[in-house]
């Protein structure tokens, strides 16, 4: 009897423990982040034979700005980010093999302003300022942070106005790649 109930027991928690997926058509930006960071985002575009083609960029807009800046100073290094499918070149700068989390979500947060889901063809910037294919390294994480106070700063001198048409990186050296 006992080992009926352990059974018993066992059964309903692998029932209870039902996969939960991410709805990209009502986003929460704190579990896009988390799983994100822990590799387990795994919404994908399906093909026709419902073949997993790329990860599917969910739906944000203006009301997941503010949340995206915030998390946008996390310079976690990722691996998987989902990215635009019209792009044909590696999605990393030169010499780095990795995303930058913030670097991303500012990306989205362009994305939503240029009313796109992405914010360019590649999620990483680049500065302007160096010379040849220096400039093609991508930015540092510290960077990455000053980047994220100009969206910030843009982010509160215009929501509820002409947020869309003010360029965050104008007059910088920045510009999404």
């Amino acid at each position: 009897m006992k080992k009926l109930v352990f059974v018993a027991c066992i059964a309903l928690c692998f029932m209870s423990c039902e996969k939960v997926e991410f709805d990209v058509n009502n986003p929460d930006v704190k579990k896009f982040v988390q799983q994100i960071k822990k590799g387990t985002y795994n919404v994908f575009e399906k093909g026709e034979n419902y073949e997993r083609l790329w990860l599917k960029m969910p739906e944000f807009n203006e009301n997941h700005i503010q949340s995206l800046i915030n998390f946008s100073k996390d310079t976690t290094h990722i691996n998987k980010f989902p990215l635009n499918p019209i792009s044909s070149r590696a999605p990393f700068p030169d010499d780095r093999n990795y995303f930058i989390l913030g670097e991303c979500l500012l990306w989205i947060v362009e994305g939503i302003r240029i009313d796109d889901k992405y914010g360019s063809l590649d999620p990483f910037l680049i500065d302007m300022s160096l010379a040849g294919i220096e400039k093609l390294k991508g930015l540092k994480g510290s960077e990455v942070l000053t980047v994220g106070d100009l969206y910030s700063d843009w982010w509160n001198n215009n929501k509820g106005g002409d947020w869309r048409n003010q360029n965050p990186l104008e007059n910088t050296s920045f510009m999404w790649y």
